[in-house]
């Protein structure tokens, strides 16, 4: 999931090219939840516009429903930030702010012509015979809550954006000479003569000496600090705290229906059940297996080894999956299974196996959901009110639990949490709120401080009392003993075995192979198979070994190590794929798309000089 996210900043700017005429997904009641809120809420600024976090949230809470469906976990606003998914859609927003700047600035128009041939070709518009289907058109904009002029004014935005980047990137052209050359250096391939030395094997490790040990201790001293930590109060109330007891009338939810009706329009689902394989050899075999008649779900744990709850996605929609998975699901009948296709994740096999087709809900199914979500917005809005109350009352001089009490807010008591959010167990501190503001906040107080009433963002309220300040220290020798030695031991296992590695790779010479030094030692040395360059195609040779065999001549030796051990390896074979055009020439839409990265990315950062981009990374940590 994260290598799909954490791309370099000019791919933003790529990426913006596919995703500028695609429907954007709102979230109903995001005005509600920052209206009257903060009186921050711009996130970021580039040039003149500024980028709200209304706007953030629009693209966030998507985001995380498709990941979350996607992978069947629980991916909240906290994880997110921590993994960078908010950072990278701050600069995908930032990203499409500099090209509409640059597109006012230079004053381009659409025609109502060229929009509405954009809808009329658009393919999600149309029908089983291509034709442009009217009904179709409207059912996806409900669905994704916009009406045909929103379309419009978002259309006459987008394309003239489209065509800056169309600009950009449209002389990139890779000349047949780099072609020839990536294919050869993509296509090589190399055997080595491995030796594998794993710490945990190293002999005769003893235990140290009193000496040994204090000076041990004395150089990694830092490692046996314990962080600050410190004890609070956390008195708090959340929209879901008061939703429960807040009854809306029949009435205003009738009315509320009506208003948003669009909002429950229900895209075509499918469930569908997937194979997923590590490598295409294996989706190969899966699909010939499923052809000879066998189950679906012995093919995928027994012979693409996959986990059983991974197989049936349940109902899905075509947004939440990804481009080449969705365009592969939405068109396959009942039944049929797909041949193997790729994404970021591996190699999957697809199978549809029952079809919803698209639907409005009614009132009566749509009542819980409207009741829930007005409740929430009426009880946010009691809590606004309350929190000044209760900021009143503190700064009056109440005491935090008094006035927790005379308000009807939660209280919290933390014995010690250190910045990270655990305790000293290494547990982590469980909270009723978001853990990262809370503890930012109880670190940034001294000792019986109480703090003001702060927001969340999405309604609550809490207000925080630092109760003590325990300062960080090192561990006395005698607490750490055990752990001292351990320490000290592995340190002497990655002494020896290093030294031990690096004296067989200079033992191989001319005349003298790995494998005759290493038996010499009592080593035994494997043969690997063909190794390309991309990490992961053996698991028995490590990436920062395979990095050293692909900088080796034929016949030297290296030496690397990593976390688990020493290696030691002896170049055996070089080998490249012979001329093919054809097969070089399909490298060619990669090699062009890799040239128009670079000129995006090139043509951002003038961008920035023209119109700078200043990130508020305060009020985003704040509000997310």
């Amino acid at each position: 999931m994260l290598q799909a996210i954490r791309t370099r900043a000019g791919s933003f700017v790529v990426k913006l090219l596919f995703g500028l005429l695609i429907l954007s997904f709102g979230v109903w009641g995001i005005g509600d939840i920052f209206r009257d809120r903060t009186p921050e809420t711009v996130v970021a600024k580039i040039g003149s516009k500024v980028i709200e976090a209304q706007q953030l949230e629009s693209e966030l809470q998507p985001a995380l429903e498709r990941l979350n469906a996607q992978f069947g976990g629980k991916l909240d606003r906290v994880k997110a930030k921590k993994l960078g998914i908010i950072d990278s859609l701050v600069e995908e927003l930032v990203a499409r702010g500099l090209i509409d700047q640059e597109a006012k600035r230079l004053d381009l128009a659409v025609s109502d012509a060229v929009v509405r041939g954009a809808i009329m070709s658009n393919p999600n518009f149309k029908a089983a015979n291509g034709a442009f289907d009217r009904e179709r058109f409207v059912e996806l904009l409900a669905a994704n809550h916009m009406n045909e002029n929103q379309y419009v004014e978002r259309l006459k935005r987008d394309i003239p954006a489209a065509d800056i980047l169309h600009a950009v990137g449209v002389g990139a052209a890779a000349p047949s000479s780099m072609v020839a050359m990536l294919y050869r250096f993509a296509g090589e391939k190399r055997t080595a003569d491995i030796v594998s030395l794993p710490y945990s094997g190293a002999q005769g490790i003893g235990i140290p000496s009193e000496a040994q040990l204090q000076e041990f201790y004395d150089k990694h001293k830092s490692v046996f600090r314990t962080p600050a930590y410190r004890s609070f109060t956390l008195a708090s109330l959340s929209p879901k705290d008061l939703a429960t007891a807040i009854k809306i009338p029949e009435a205003r939810l009738k009315e509320a229906y009506q208003d948003r009706r669009a909002e429950f329009v229900l895209p075509e689902r499918r469930q569908v059940q997937q194979i997923l394989a590590p490598s295409e050899k294996v989706a190969k075999a899966a699909a010939a297996a499923l052809a000879g008649g066998q189950d679906w779900k012995d093919v995928a744990t027994k012979v693409a080894g996959q986990a059983p709850d991974t197989i049936d996605l349940g109902l899905v929609t075509k947004k939440e999956l990804p481009a080449p998975l969705a365009d592969t699901v939405f068109s396959l009948p009942v039944g049929k299974p797909s041949a193997p296709v790729k994404s970021p994740l591996g190699w999957h096999i697809l199978r549809v196996v029952k079809v919803v087709p698209p639907s409005t809900q009614g009132f009566a199914e749509a009542k819980p959901k409207l009741e829930e979500r007005l409740a929430l917005r009426e009880a946010a809005d009691r809590i606004y009110k309350l929190g000044n109350h209760v900021d009143d009352a503190i700064a009056g001089g109440m005491k935090l639990e008094a006035a927790a009490q005379k308000f009807g807010l939660k209280v919290t008591t933390v014995a010690a949490a250190d910045i990270a959010g655990t305790d000293p167990s290494g547990k982590p501190v469980l909270l009723p709120l978001a853990t990262e503001p809370v503890i930012k906040l109880a670190f940034a107080m001294q000792k019986g401080e109480t703090s003001p009433v702060h927001d969340t963002g999405d309604g609550a309220v809490y207000v925080v009392r630092t109760d003590k300040v325990v300062p960080p220290r090192t561990k006395s020798l005698a607490e750490v003993r055990a752990q001292v030695i351990s320490q000290w031991q592995a340190d002497e296992r990655r002494t020896v075995l290093d030294k031990e590695a690096s004296a067989l790779a200079k033992a191989v010479g001319p005349g003298r192979t790995l494998k005759q030094a290493a038996a010499e030692k009592g080593f035994a040395a494997a043969t690997s198979p063909p190794l390309s360059r991309a990490p992961g195609g053996d698991p028995g040779v490590p990436a920062v070994l395979l990095a050293k065999l692909f900088a080796a001549k034929k016949g030297e030796a290296v030496s690397a190590s990593d976390a688990t051990g020493a290696y030691v390896a002896e170049i055996e074979t070089i080998t490249w794929p012979q001329a093919d055009a054809k097969a070089a020439a399909a490298l060619t839409p990669a090699v062009e798309q890799g040239l128009k990265d670079d000129l995006s990315a090139e043509f951002s950062q003038a961008l920035r000089v023209r119109f700078p981009v200043e990130i508020r990374h305060e009020v985003i940590d704040k509000l997310f």
